[in-house]
């Protein structure tokens, strides 16, 4: 695992607790365990996302600071012009916070809005788009697997606003050797986390009716289909690597309380909230193909979150 240069403050431990030797599913509240909590202690050596990025990579981060800095002057300016358009509003709130989390601040002067509403927000739209495929591509070139983290996570906090609106193809893991122990070894955590995930996601499938609650069915269904797909790429991945997957558990203790939609919604965004600190975690871990989907799973999931209820994250995952 990484090493971090101080403690990880409890707002940016990652999740903890679901490695192959450490988890210990058997009470009623062992979801908990699965999902993660404010008294989990985190992963051991995870990387202090705010830590100074390498001096490697100190022209990406101007560059992704000027982007920033461009793209939210756009959507405080879009707020200004078009008060009810609160989605400007938000997302200058979100820009304004990523770049003083790399140490900078929103100071471009913003081009000029179009007085008519729907071609102002397509305008818009149009580049927040542009500025979460530069996040996400700027993730994957950072030499600072502290600095990746932190990039995904914007990445996937614009995909949390806009969802929707120019869906990025995800990433593919190859079955590749070549992972140094480390990497490997985030590898095995997040398999662990994805195979009680499949299991999760079977039960509230379960737990759901599909003519009764068609949306939440169907929501369920793409995750269990999701995380299912992410289990096997994980573990070919792992076997590429000359590494035997850690297995599943053979079971998973489940709260008693999942005999409402509400209940199942619950525990489906408290699983997503995780994946993304899950994920946080390998993109640190990682670099080259294994980051890159690493990076679109959290993003995925950053944005799954919201689906079931979640309320989007400056941050998601740290």
């Amino acid at each position: 695992m990484p090493a971090g240069p101080r403690p990880v403050p409890r707002r940016l431990v990652l999740l903890g607790g679901i490695g192959a030797t450490t988890l210990v599913l058997t009470g009623c509240d062992a979801i908990d365990d699965v999902l993660g909590s404010g008294d989990d202690p985190g992963v051991s050596g995870a990387v202090t996302p705010t830590a100074p990025a390498a001096d490697a990579d100190s022209t990406l981060v101007e560059t992704v600071l000027a982007a920033i800095s461009t793209t939210g002057a756009l959507a405080a300016a879009t707020a200004d012009a078009l008060p009810g358009l609160k989605v400007a509003a938000r997302l200058a709130r979100v820009h304004d916070a990523h770049a003083a989390e790399l140490g900078g601040s929103v100071t471009a002067t913003a081009s000029e809005v179009a007085a008519d509403r729907p071609a102002a927000r397509a305008a818009l739209v149009t580049a927040e788009t542009a500025l979460r495929d530069r996040l996400v591509g700027a993730a994957r070139e950072a030499h600072s697997g502290g600095l990746a983290q932190v990039l995904a996570s914007m990445a996937a906090a614009l995909a949390q606003v806009l969802v929707g609106p120019a869906s990025r193809p995800p990433a593919t893991l190859p079955a590749a050797a070549g992972d140094p122990p480390p990497a490997v070894e985030a590898l095995q955590t997040t398999l662990a986390a994805e195979h009680a995930a499949v299991f999760v996601y079977g039960v509230l499938g379960g737990q759901t009716s599909q003519s009764g609650s068609a949306a939440l069915y169907a929501a369920l269904t793409s995750a269990y289909t999701t995380h299912r797909t992410r289990r096997d790429d994980l573990m070919a991945r792992l076997r590429a690597a000359g590494a035997e997957p850690v297995a599943a558990e053979p079971g998973y203790g489940l709260p008693a309380d999942l005999g409402t939609p509400a209940a199942v919604t619950d525990r489906a965004r408290a699983l997503e909230e995780s994946a993304t600190q899950t994920y946080a975690y390998l993109v640190a871990s990682t670099t080259g193909e294994a980051r890159a989907w690493a990076v679109d799973a959290l993003v995925d999931a950053a944005v799954r979150s919201t689906a079931f209820g979640g309320r989007p994250d400056r941050l998601p995952g740290l």
